[in-house]
């Protein structure tokens, strides 16, 4: 008896099909948010942001081109690592 190679659908293990699935919701929301960036307010960028957060936990082509993107036009970036590390405090004036 030999036995059969397994097929691709055999081979999908629970937790690639959740990383599938993540990828692909961050793809649609990020789709959706700039769809809605004319809509009055500022509902747009937010759900953008939020799918490209989602995509960058789960697809490592996304990490890996973000950190390329990040390395080349740094000033892209400066705003957003100013608020995930915080502002630097100044000490305070010497009386």
């Amino acid at each position: 008896m030999t036995k059969r190679p397994a097929s691709a659908a055999a081979r999908l293990s629970i937790s690639r099909i959740r990383q599938l699935a993540l990828i692909g919701m961050g793809w649609t929301i990020v789709a959706v948010g700039i769809l809605i960036v004319p809509l009055p307010g500022p509902f747009g960028l937010p759900v953008a942001l939020v799918g490209v957060v989602i995509l960058l936990r789960n697809s490592s082509d996304a990490r890996r081109l973000f950190i390329r993107m990040r390395r080349r036009k740094p000033g892209w970036f400066a705003p957003f690592d100013r608020f995930v590390r915080g502002r630097k405090r100044r000490a305070p004036p010497a009386s």
